[in-house]
């Protein structure tokens, strides 16, 4: 089952980033993405109140490596037996192993970015006039942040010199 391994490092990883284990919130994305709540005919409240019983039985704080997933996985699948939705355990693992070694993490409510010609020009740096022009940088098109939003005065400037004044600094001097 290395592929449910790959897939399930994958699903961590979707959830927080370099993360190796499983929250009950990312066990609750992969049942959902995988489609498992429906093969077993259970709910995400079940999935809940077996996470509770399976840690509590293993003395278990926090998340889940891969190893005790596997574990809650069968614990969830025998439960499934016992409240009589699913006739054999053992077959219902398998199917849920390879369920969740089918299936990679998806984007849900995610927004694509819109490609029509008049988001493309509203968003286009390089047409940008006045004010907004001096945000980004005109090669590259990227914010310039905090440079593009303040003006830092220059030295002389902050001196009271005009900026056409050449002579600076000769007054005293002779």
């Amino acid at each position: 089952m290395a592929d449910c391994k790959a897939s399930f490092l994958a699903f961590c990883d979707a959830t927080k980033k370099g993360s190796d284990k499983a929250s009950d919130k990312t066990i609750k994305k992969i049942f959902t993405d995988c489609k498992v709540f429906p093969a077993l005919k259970m709910t995400s409240n079940d999935m809940d109140i077996s996470i509770s019983s399976y840690k509590g039985k293993a003395k278990l704080k926090g998340d889940l490596d891969y190893n005790n997933f596997c574990a809650f996985i069968t614990h969830f699948c025998a439960e499934a037996a016992t409240k009589k939705k699913v006739s054999d355990a053992a077959k219902a693992e398998a199917d849920v192993k390879k369920l969740i070694a089918d299936n990679k993490p998806s984007a849900h409510g995610a927004t694509a970015a819109s490609k029509d010609d008049a988001t493309s020009r509203l968003t286009d740096v390089k047409g940008y006039t006045g004010a907004h022009k001096e945000r980004f940088d005109a090669d590259t098109g990227k914010g310039k942040g905090k440079e593009g939003r303040e003006y830092v005065a220059d030295k002389k400037a902050a001196e009271g010199y005009v900026g056409g004044y050449k002579n600076m600094d000769t007054y005293n001097k002779k």
